[in-house]
């Protein structure tokens, strides 16, 4: 999920423009590789991309292949092989012994891509689901995806109804396990693999605080596509032109954290208020959320007299 939302506003571009690229897909790996199947790279005609599927290594290559899947409009999957010694002849010269397959596929402004609006769909209704993707088979079936989405009856489907059971299947068993796989199905006309990722929900962050520095946490955050909400007390702080890309901007004081807004299970907290009452009075709240992980900006010995309180006060263990 991470660089998703470069990636989807690159995609908004070239929808608004109706212009082309290539969506590129990390769909299987063995190995050591840079990045694991379910990594995206979008590249459109006239240059520009977003994402990555390797450390710069893959994607002049992709770069250059991806100009036939325009002109084409057929999908291309690419193996690269790091583990032969003919890789350095590929000019390469990866470095990490593993194989990576890559699925490219045409990205058109006048028409959807359903991969890239289901998960944009996901991470809107902060939904978990998962997404099959075939790639391999005897016959072109790379594109055929199938969706599934937590309380959402199965979209999308293949040729060959076999093969959309399969995969349906194989989606219902990535939203109850929460992993990614692989999958081979057996067919009468020969052996189809597909790539089963999980989507999942995402990371919810809290952020107590509105000042400037909080501001590239914010940046950082929806980088990796979590959900990331704002709070602070002061409404001269808690503004959509200091944060544009927070999802929620909530104006409360403290005290009233414990009621507005809910810190759902599996949250992540940071505190940075800069004002010692103020983060007292919130970690004070959040020990009794469901917060995984609650972070406090400031040196150690002002953790040591903040926690220090709060174990005298009952709130915490010693």
């Amino acid at each position: 999920m991470s660089s998703f939302s470069g990636i989807h506003d690159l995609y908004a571009s070239l929808r608004q423009s109706g212009g082309t690229g290539v969506l590129a897909t990390v769909v299987k790996t063995s190995g050591s590789t840079y990045r694991r199947a379910g990594a995206r790279m979008l590249v459109a005609s006239d240059g520009r991309s977003a994402g990555l599927i390797s450390g710069g290594c893959l994607e002049t290559d992709l770069r250059e292949r991806s100009a036939d899947v325009i002109a084409t409009g057929k999908p291309l999957l690419v193996r690269y092989d790091s583990t032969s010694p003919e890789d350095l002849l590929w000019g390469l010269g990866l470095g990490c012994p593993g194989i990576a397959h890559v699925l490219l596929e045409r990205v058109s402004g006048t028409e959807e891509c359903r991969a890239l609006e289901f998960i944009e769909e996901c991470r809107r209704l902060r939904s978990a689901g998962a997404i099959a993707t075939p790639y391999a088979l005897t016959g072109d079936i790379a594109g055929s995806r199938v969706f599934l989405r937590e309380g959402i009856a199965l979209k999308g489907g293949t040729a060959d109804d076999a093969l959309t059971g399969a995969l349906g299947r194989a989606c219902a068993g990535a939203l109850s396990t929460q992993k990614s796989s692989q999958l081979t199905v057996s067919l009468p006309r020969g052996e189809a693999e597909a790539f089963i990722e999980y989507i999942p929900l995402p990371l919810p962050l809290f952020v107590f605080g509105a000042g400037p520095d909080a501001a590239p946490l914010v940046r950082l955050a929806k980088d990796l596509g979590w959900h990331v909400t704002v709070v602070d007390r002061r409404s001269a702080y808690i503004t959509r032109e200091s944060f544009p890309s927070a999802d929620e901007l909530v104006l409360a004081r403290p005290e009233e954290t414990r009621d507005a807004p809910a810190v759902p299970r599996g949250a992540v907290a940071v505190v940075m208020t800069h004002n010692f009452e103020n983060d007292v009075a919130l970690v004070r709240s959040l020990p009794a959320s469901a917060a995984t992980y609650v972070g406090l900006l400031g040196p150690r010995a002002k953790a040591d007299l903040l926690l220090g309180r709060l174990a005298d006060e009952g709130i915490i263990p010693t």
